[in-house]
């Protein structure tokens, strides 16, 4: 499959209700990943991955301020861990993820994902739950 910017696109294959996700290069895993749980109709489910990237985009939780501070690396990676869920929120799909990221000299860092690029690929284990759980704001 190809997407309209000529890049392969995301692929996935389904084991029981199960979905094993394969991004290739240059896809954005959290844009990708929220189109197929739309497209999919899947309310709620578990996620878990690895693979390799070239940039991440991630935000740490400054509990005073109550704001996430971004940070972005633009660098071969390996994406040691990936794990969150998936939930509503206002009716779409919305990703709560945790990324750890490791680096050629095997240093790791980690956090809240914003947002990653493959490179040159990376799997994410969908597992959709029976019920839609609904995320609202709080405080």
């Amino acid at each position: 499959m190809v997407n309209k910017e000529g890049l392969a696109s995301m692929m996935f294959q389904r084991f029981g209700e199960r979905l094993l996700v394969r991004l290739e290069s240059g896809e954005p895993v959290v844009e990708s990943i929220t189109a197929l749980l739309e497209e999919e109709g899947i309310g709620f489910a578990v996620l878990n991955g690895l693979g390799a990237a070239r940039y991440v985009r991630l935000a740490y939780l400054d509990v005073e301020q109550k704001r996430y501070e971004a940070h972005e690396v633009e660098e071969q990676l390996e994406v040691v861990s990936l794990i969150g869920n998936a939930a509503l929120r206002d009716g779409k799909p919305f990703l709560h993820v945790h990324v750890s990221m490791g680096r050629r000299d095997l240093s790791l860092f980690g956090g809240h994902l914003q947002e990653l690029i493959a490179n040159p690929t990376i799997e994410v284990w969908v597992q959709p739950e029976a019920e839609p759980a609904l995320r609202v704001f709080d405080d």
